[in-house]
């Protein structure tokens, strides 16, 4: 069963991280990446213990967790990290502070709740809950979260298709 209180604690974390990126300046919020990274280390860390963590590209994350059957080919899920810029003027007209991760009504509101940190946090979430149940995948399964899907996807996405396609892997799906 989905603890969906954890859960929704957690996207609302995350949505606290002001994690928006920059085209121009790669480290732009780098220190809210960071602390995006730490959340994910402290808030699921039998996935962390089942699964390698890699930084690519300075701020994206790529996760591994190997699979028991090498043969078959390995999945890829995807979310991203960062998010887009509140437009100056505009703070008034949310109905929720944008980085406040404020829980109300069922839902968790915030910058970054629909795209993509709710994305992000399910999987993680899975993962976690996979992980303490003592699963093994058969085939391995990546997880790959961008920094920079915002502004590109040069230094996240890109970078990370490359190490994967250096490495000779071929996904079953993306």
């Amino acid at each position: 069963a989905v603890d969906e209180a954890a859960a929704a604690a957690h996207l609302a974390e995350a949505i606290r991280a002001r994690t928006v990126s920059s085209l121009d300046d790669a480290q732009q919020n780098a220190d809210q990446f960071a602390q995006l990274h730490a959340l994910l280390q402290e808030r699921y860390p039998k996935a962390h213990a089942a699964m390698q963590r890699e930084v690519v590209g300075g701020l994206s994350l790529l996760y591994t967790w190997k699979g028991s059957d090498p043969s078959l080919p390995p999945i890829l899920l995807m979310a991203h990290q960062d998010v887009v810029p509140i437009s100056p003027g505009t703070e008034g007209d949310w109905a929720e502070q944008p980085f406040a991760g404020t829980q109300k009504g069922g839902f968790v509101w915030g910058r970054g709740a629909w795209d993509d940190k709710g994305n992000l946090v399910a999987q993680m979430e899975a993962m976690e809950m996979l992980a303490a149940s003592g699963f093994q995948p058969r085939r391995t399964i990546h997880l790959a979260f961008g920094a920079d899907e915002e502004v590109s996807g040069e230094r996240g996405a890109r970078q990370i298709a490359a190490l994967l396609q250096s490495r000779g892997e071929h996904m079953d799906f993306v």
